[in-house]
This record gives structure tokens, sequence and C-alpha cells, in this order.
């Protein structure tokens, strides 16, 4: 009776540790499968993230507008601005300029807006972008240099051409893809 009781012991023992160690795996490959899932979530916002930053834009181009005689707008050209070693170099491409009139570039900053002008700043970046004009009625073609400035900061922001003393003569929404 004593063997028998040894063996039905030793039996239990074996039956116990078999249903613990089937259970010791189960649980593990369930928590491993459950461990990978977040791994996978936290790579995938990670790669998302780096899609959002916007610090890779170098450059940027506004096609700008005038309103015209026969009502309406009217395009006048470009003005794109393409970051270089010496600055950000703003190359202007424009007609429809009053000869002789001095034209004062300023740019306001805007939310993701869809080109509405009301998210935009009430007052224009604080920089002084050189002034525009031309002698003759025809096309200006001018390139500057302008420092302390990069075209990330310009990125659907808006750019108005004022002249006499602040009446919006043109403007243009920059943008990365118009180049």
């Amino acid at each position: 009776m004593q063997k028998l009781i040894k063996k039905m012991f030793t039996f239990a023992s074996v039956l116990a540790a078999a249903v613990i160690l089937t259970g010791c795996s189960n649980m593990c490959a369930q928590k491993k499968k459950h461990h990978h899932k977040p791994a996978k979530a936290q790579e995938t916002v990670v790669v998302y993230q780096s899609y959002e930053t916007t610090g890779d834009i170098d450059r940027v181009s506004a096609k700008m507008y005038t309103r015209s005689s026969h009502g309406g707008e009217s395009k006048m050209g470009y003005i794109k601005f393409v970051e270089t070693d010496n600055g950000l170099k703003m190359s202007v491409d424009l007609k429809d300029l009053r000869p002789g009139v001095t034209y004062t570039a300023k740019i306001y900053q805007c939310g993701s807006c869809n080109n509405d002008s009301m998210c935009c700043d009430k007052s224009p970046m604080p920089l002084e972008l050189p002034k525009l004009m031309v002698k003759n009625a025809g096309r200006l073609e001018e390139t500057f240099i302008i420092r302390g400035l990069t075209a990330n900061q310009l990125n659907n922001a808006k750019i108005y051409l004022e002249r006499d003393g602040g009446y919006k003569a043109a403007w243009g929404t920059f943008d990365r893809g118009m180049m």
C-alpha cells in the first residue's frame, strides 16, 4: 500500500509539474504576443512623427497675384526662397509693378488654415526685406541674400507687397510644393 501511495504521489507531482509548465509556456507566449504589440505601435509613432517634422524644408515659393483692372485677380509671377550656405536666397520674378513705385515685402506667419488670412498673425514678421522697384514698365527679376531667416519659417506664411503707405498691391502664400 505504501508503494501504491508513493507511486500515486509521484504521478500527481509529475502531472502537477506538467500542468504548471504548460500553463507557464502558454502565459509566456501570451505575454510575448502582448509585449510585441506595444513595441510595434511605439515604432510606428516614431516613424509617423519623423514624417511630421518640417525642419527639412529648404525652399518655399509664393505665386504672386494682384488685382486685375478687369476685376478679379491677375498672376504676376513668383517670389522664391532657397536656403544656401550664404543665407536664404530670395529670387523675385514679377511683372505688372508700377514703374518708379517702391514696394515693401511683408510676411505674415499663418497656421495651417487653407489659405484663410483670418488665421494669420495680425503683425508682419519683424524683418526687413529688400525694397522692390522697377524703373520702366516690364518684368522685375532680382536675387537677394537674406540672413537670419529660414525657409521653414516661411512655410504656409503669406507675403504682401505694399505700396503707397500700406496698400496691399500684391499677395501670395508660401508653399514648399511650388518649386
